[in-house]
């Protein structure tokens, strides 16, 4: 009976947010695990308002005639570049569409979750990829910035450890406490890729700038993936592709020695036409670079078209500073099929790692912090107060 009240008062919780306020007022409340259950179960989010949310409980207003240029009032002329709010889903061409137009059952909660399997993937060999088989659809996807979904995964290098040991000493020997964290650089962010196109194979092009990232891939029924490409990143990855679909990874470091150094027109918010505006660049320093910018956008257009056999910028979905989901694909409609939602949790990752890779449930005593504190202890001499002696490090 007890349990019944709990029920009944959890479902009284959510309606009452619903009307109130939408269910955005329930995101703070909630735990991840419970709000990303509400989303699935009643397909809002929480960034809708009540009137919204209780219209889509109702079943209406599901499917309608997608509207490209309202979604396209939600991106902003940023000093960084295009940004888009959590309503957007990139699409081809430069596109925008409402994340509900293109995938089924989304939610940006839960992200955090331990992996079913984690498999190493080797960065390509010389500087060429696999090309496209004849007939493929070339997908192309990209992110700048950071989506802001931590999947919880972290990996990271003697470097990492070193850094993170001098700042254990400096702090320990300041006030004599010790200090546990990882910073957020080592961290895989997750960015997500809605497969609509059903009537050919996909050849898929992700892109990604600095940091780690792993792209969450969600195909519609009957979709099908030919191949993975994945271009840029420090580290990077995919989630939820079919073992045997293959991957190619040539991470950031390796594509610009190789001359993959993506580079798209700006946009004219950019922070360069506000230095022009404002006279912090010069008109003749303004010009010279104007050609550089070009130059270096006809070089990648030339690039992509001689490794994909397509245009860069034509294909591109999202491109943006931030967002969560580019979709890929023919433009959202209501005959178009929704690709559906893959949570990370349990997914297979295959992903470019450095020295050491850790994830939600491994021992603590192999985690970052233990390493960390292991070499402060050797170099300790097996004792920390022997730090407070100010020897050099």
């Amino acid at each position: 009976m007890r349990f019944g009240w709990i029920l009944a008062g959890g479902v009284a919780l959510v309606l009452s947010a619903i009307v109130l306020g939408g269910p955005r007022l329930l995101a703070p409340v909630l735990p991840a695990g419970a709000m990303a259950w509400v989303e699935r179960t009643t397909g809002i989010t929480a960034d809708q308002d009540g009137l919204s949310a209780i219209l889509r409980l109702a079943g209406w207003g599901t499917r309608e005639k997608p509207d490209p240029i309202l979604a396209a009032t939600h991106v902003r002329d940023s000093s960084d570049g295009w940004k888009p709010d959590n309503k957007l889903a990139g699409t081809p061409g430069g596109g925008a569409a409402f994340i509900e137009e293109v995938i089924d059952g989304y939610t940006t909660y839960g992200t955090d979750a331990a992996p079913g399997k984690v498999t190493t993937l080797a960065p390509v060999d010389g500087c060429s990829f696999t090309p496209p088989l004849a007939g493929s659809f070339v997908g192309h996807a990209a992110i700048r910035g950071n989506t802001g979904l931590d999947t919880g995964i972290i990996s990271y290098g003697d470097i990492h450890l070193a850094a993170a040991v001098q700042g254990l000493v400096n702090q320990y020997r300041l006030n004599g406490t010790l200090r546990k964290s990882v910073p957020s650089a080592l961290r895989y962010e997750v960015f997500d890729i809605a497969v609509t196109e059903t009537e050919r194979p996909v050849y898929l092009v992700l892109e990604t700038g600095a940091g780690l990232r792993v792209f969450n891939i969600h195909l519609a029924r009957g979709a099908t993936l030919e191949r993975v490409v994945l271009i840029g990143g420090d580290q990077t990855g995919v989630a939820n592709v079919p073992a045997e679909v293959p991957v190619e990874a040539m991470p950031r470091d390796k594509a610009a020695a190789c001359g993959f150094s993506p580079f798209y027109p700006l946009n004219p918010g950019h922070l360069f036409f506000q230095s022009v505006e404002i006279g912090a660049i010069k008109p003749d320093e303004a010009e010279v670079r104007l050609a550089e910018f070009a130059a270096m956008t006809a070089d990648w257009e030339a690039r992509f078209r001689a490794a994909f056999g397509a245009g860069a910028e034509e294909t591109l979905s999202g491109g943006w500073y931030g967002g969560t989901l580019a979709a890929v694909g023919p433009a959202p409609g209501t005959d178009t099929p929704l690709a559906d939602y893959h949570p990370m949790r349990g997914a297979d990752l295959r992903l470019t790692v450095d020295q050491y890779i850790e994830f939600e449930g491994q021992a603590k005593d192999q985690g970052f912090d233990a390493r960390v504190k292991a070499i402060a202890l050797t170099f300790a001499r097996g004792d920390l107060r022997n730090l407070r002696q100010g020897a050099g490090f």
